[in-house]
């Protein structure tokens, strides 16, 4: 299953939710999300269906709504059921819980349950005119039919809103969304004369857009390796995806901005997009006498245990590459924590240092 942009712009006219991180590509891009998201309220109404239909008997009493991460535009997703709950799945990983009380179905109350839903979509989507994202949202029958609508503010980014019709009442968790950093590079007077060329790898990484802009305005002439993401089953039609692209090319510089999603306390197998895939690279470009950026980490030094499997697979990269790089032509820059849809807080900030502070390293590697 997966919802379209049609399906998104649909929802927005029935909700009269307007944020428009649902429905413009070109706005969404200034976000951590960098391109259109669902509707959460759409996705948590599809849900609470999918459980009705299977249990035409039952109304809800009580429902708790956790987002854990957002479900894009096109995604594909599925639902998994239990006695007292419901979840979205996206690639193995739970974007949205569900978990509820129901009972006998006394009188169809899902339509009152439905409205309170889409007012909490249209309120949250059009506060102060920003975009914002539903964190999590309780929801229960009540009895004494007294309406309300308040919005509160908790801290700078974060807001709750109660509100409530005749049949529920709400309580909700919602954040107002933090553009990226607006960087931008004016072309230097000279810039037409360089005609060295490069290739970078991590087309969606925000250090590769930085990049990119960056040496454009020197004159770079800049080639992206295309979108496709490497799995570890398919190696071997990954190594001859890469050697059948780098056939007969030749760069003076690449850029290894290639990672998975880096998550705390969470067991990857972060090698093998940091040195399997690498290694083909290496073995391709050396003999054309390529230099290569390749992106290492500042947490080596500080020994994060949150960040194990990360940090182990950057040393084991490291030593491979000190080891086997006879003509130093791998640069391995140990970075800190940078500012990057990767890093975004869904409590409304950006973790790291600013993205700005690549440029130097840029220099660095390019003099």
């Amino acid at each position: 299953m997966k919802l379209n942009l049609k399906a998104n712009l649909n929802f927005s006219k029935l909700s009269k939710d307007k944020n428009k991180i649902h429905i413009n590509e070109k706005f969404a891009k200034n976000f951590f999300i960098k391109k259109t998201i669902s509707h959460g309220a759409n996705l948590v109404l599809k849900m609470l269906n999918f459980y009705l239909k299977k249990n035409r008997n039952r109304q809800f009493k009580k429902i708790e709504v956790i987002f854990t991460k957002p479900t894009y535009t096109n995604e594909e997703f599925n639902f998994e059921l239990r006695k007292n709950s419901i979840k979205l799945v996206s690639n193995k990983e739970n974007n949205i819980k569900i978990f509820f009380k129901v009972e006998k179905n006394k009188s169809n109350q899902f339509v009152n349950l439905k409205k309170l839903i889409l007012e909490i979509s249209r309120i949250v989507g059009n506060h102060q005119n920003k975009p914002s994202l539903i964190l999590q949202f309780k929801i229960f029958r009540q009895k004494n039919h007294i309406c309300q609508k308040k919005v509160i503010k908790l801290k700078k980014n974060i807001y709750n809103l109660k509100y409530s019709n005749s049949f529920y009442t709400s309580d909700t968790l919602f954040v107002k969304l933090k553009e990226k950093e607006k960087i931008k590079f004016v072309k230097k007077n000279n810039a037409n004369r360089n005609k060295k060329k490069v290739l970078l790898f991590g087309k969606n990484s925000d250090l590769a857009v930085y990049t990119s802009n960056y040496l454009k305005s020197l004159g770079f002439k800049i080639n992206f390796f295309p979108n496709y993401y490497f799995h570890k089953k398919n190696f071997k039609t990954a190594k001859f995806k890469l050697e059948a692209f780098l056939k007969d090319k030749s760069f003076d510089y690449i850029f290894y901005y290639i990672s998975p999603k880096i998550e705390p306390y969470k067991k990857k197998n972060y090698k093998f997009l940091y040195l399997d895939i690498f290694k083909i690279i290496y073995n391709q470009a050396k003999n054309c006498g390529t230099k290569i950026f390749y992106p290492s980490t500042k947490y080596i030094q500080y020994k994060k245990p949150a960040f194990k499997d990360y940090i182990a697979s950057k040393i084991i990269a490291e030593k491979w590459i000190t080891h086997n790089d006879k003509d130093k032509l791998v640069s391995v820059i140990r970075l800190p924590q940078l500012r990057s849809s990767q890093t975004y807080n869904l409590l409304g900030f950006y973790e790291g240092s600013k993205i700005s502070i690549l440029k130097n390293k840029l220099n660095s590697f390019i003099k």
